[in-house]
């Protein structure tokens, strides 16, 4: 956990068509001081549907061309302009991922339905290699359209942001690909989305397979609207080769088979695997993340790993005060969900920034900053910073202590261990309900503060006194739990929450470990400076899996997705620990005789627990 070194603080449904809205509202643009100001509409634009791109294979992708228009008489304006490409599966037409706001600009704006979605030919693969390549050929294509100055740059949210980064690996050097603003994206999606340490993502997971499904399966008879019958052909082929994806999919999950493990599958849809080949490319990248976003985990991670690779530094390694940093890659990271990232801000006028520079070569002070890291907190207070973790904040230990106690002093021999039952279950509306669905639902429903605690021994809290000068918390999150249980495998969620004066509750975070699956691999592993680990790294492979032996101690060092926040003055820092947190997490059905039982959270001398 990240605390201040001064004692002052001062320091998807679910990736479905409802989540790719972006949240774009007018107050100014989060960048470096500059006297750039974004310029008024310059032109209108004209829209043409059902554009056919031909791979090299024979298969047809479909495209929507938007042009910047004269004003005066509707016609095509000559430009030159670049392009802006988003490559979505959720229907061009359905969605239209392309900003109207850059278009008329001076923009020429391209949306392409990606491989066996929309009104596209050919087998989805969800991020598998053969799409990367379809993005090349189509970046190829938009840099040559009529009225393109050659440079391209691409845009789009979730799986469109996901897409932009395996584009930027695969083009190669010299590409017209030059820029890309991924927002809500992923560095890992096995980890990030999938599964909670081993154990699978209910919620969004089964919103993926039915959103993925329904839009790829009915959006070719919009986006074919003026061919019925290729229209139904393209439903029929669209919906009969997703089946052996959604089916093994289930079935893994309920199994525990497959790919509820890392592997092959995933280690070809992990961006951080092609991250230095989007360096070695020379394409920039402005990313855009959220505290309360399905990726939460991963954003922060692709800034550190681009910031390490640009310098020459190992890239799964925390970045370090001092080294080098570039403003070629930039975060914004703010308190935002799956759907509403940038909300507060003015997305389209950041994008204009980034983009009239690297596109049009114009000044406008989007790189004029040390400080590439932008962090707007909960209580919308924002700050600057150029290292993740942050160099302003150092690791701070909390132990648990008998009697829901968590403070700064080591337990003693006699403080005990507290039972925990296992149920799988917890409380329904929570932060984590609302995180998990992508948006879907609202924070005033669910999320804005928590249901009170479930009592033990289905649930333990553990809560420090008020803090005086407040905390802040920036960045990775490690809990180590040491604990016994009568089973022969164990599953542990923690939530961090900030407390208030009056008892208000707030979830910061969370996270969760299948006991089996607790294995460390040290080399991808952050760790703390008084030992334990502030960032640790699961493989999550079968052969990793290790059996939890009956009543006897064990080590289980749990990943919480990172923090950005301030407790103010007099607020009090506390962590829950369960056995579930429905709905986001499905207990493995198959292992539910093997977790059953009693666990014995240890808090004492010879087996202590604690938070960093």
């Amino acid at each position: 956990m990240r605390s201040p070194r001064r004692p002052v603080a001062v320091l998807i449904a679910l990736l479905t068509v409802v989540a790719l809205a972006p949240a774009l509202a007018s107050t100014p643009a989060v960048a470096a001081p500059t006297a750039w100001a974004p310029e008024a509409a310059t032109y209108g634009m004209a829209i043409t549907n059902d554009v056919p791109i031909t791979m090299p294979d024979g298969r047809i992708l479909r495209a929507s061309v938007h042009v910047p228009t004269e004003l005066a008489t509707g016609q095509p304006a000559n430009g030159p302009f670049p392009v802006i490409l988003s490559e979505t599966p959720y229907g061009k037409t359905f969605v239209d991922p392309i900003p109207a706001y850059l278009v008329e600009r001076g923009y020429i704006g391209v949306g392409v339905d990606v491989a066996g979605t929309g009104g596209s030919q050919g087998q989805s693969q969800l991020f598998g290699t053969q799409e990367s390549e379809d993005s090349v050929d189509v970046i190829n294509w938009v840099a040559a359209l009529p009225h393109s100055n050659g440079k391209v740059g691409m845009v789009g949210i979730s799986y469109l942001a996901i897409d932009q980064l395996f584009a930027a690996a695969e083009v190669g050097p010299n590409s017209p690909l030059k820029a890309i603003f991924p927002v809500a994206a992923s560095v890992d999606p096995l980890r990030d989305l999938f599964s909670v340490g081993g154990i699978v993502n209910m919620e969004s997971s089964l919103g993926l397979i039915a959103g993925y499904f329904g839009d790829r399966t009915l959006t070719p008879w919009l986006e074919r609207a003026s061919d019925p019958a290729d229209a139904l052909r393209l439903m029929m082929e669209h919906a009969l080769a997703g089946i052996p994806f959604e089916l093994t999919t289930g079935l893994d999950a309920l199994l525990q088979t497959g790919r509820v493990y890392d592997g092959p599958y995933w280690q070809e849809r992990a961006p951080q695997n092609v991250l230095s080949k989007i360096v070695a490319n020379d394409v920039a990248m402005y990313l855009v993340g959220g505290q309360y976003d399905v990726f939460q985990r991963g954003e922060p991670l692709i800034y550190s790993e681009l910031q390490n690779i640009a310098a020459g530094l190992p890239q799964y390694a925390p970045m370090t005060p001092g080294q080098p940093v570039t403003s070629k890659y930039q975060l914004l990271f703010g308190p935002w969900d799956h759907g509403d990232e940038g909300a507060g801000i003015d997305l389209n006028a950041l994008q204009l920034q980034w983009f009239d520079h690297w596109l049009k070569g114009e000044d406008t002070g989007i790189l004029d900053t040390t400080t590439p890291l932008h962090v707007i907190q909960p209580d919308n207070t924002r700050y600057e910073a150029q290292d993740y973790p942050l160099e302003t904040t150092s690791p701070q230990r909390y132990y648990l202590n008998s009697g829901g106690k968590l403070g700064t002093a080591k337990p003693n021999l006699l403080g005990g261990a507290d039972p925990l039952l296992f149920t799988g279950t917890s409380n329904v509306c929570t932060r984590s309900t609302q995180q998990w669905s992508a948006g879907l639902i609202p924070a005033k429903i669910c999320g804005a503060s928590e249901p009170p605690a479930l009592p033990a021994p289905v649930q333990l809290t553990y809560t420090s006194p008020a803090l005086p000068n407040g905390m802040k918390l920036a960045g990775p999150v490690g809990v180590r739990l040491n604990a016994s249980a009568t089973s022969t495998d164990t599953m542990f969620s923690v939530t961090v929450e900030d407390v208030a004066p009056n008892g208000t509750a707030v979830s910061l975070s969370s996270g969760a470990q299948l006991g089996s699956m607790r294995a460390i691999d040290p080399s991808r592993s952050w760790t703390a400076p008084n030992g334990g680990y502030l960032l640790p790294y699961h493989p999550l492979t079968q052969a990793s899996a290790l059996p939890v032996k009956p009543l006897v101690n064990t080590v289980y060092n749990i990943e919480i997705r990172p923090i950005f926040a301030t407790l103010a003055p007099g607020h009090k820092l506390r962590i829950m620990i369960g056995t579930g947190d429905l709905p986001h997490l499905l207990p493995p059905p198959m292992k539910l005789l093997d977790l059953a039982g009693l666990y014995l959270v240890q808090h004492n001398s010879l087996a202590m627990s604690w938070i960093d």
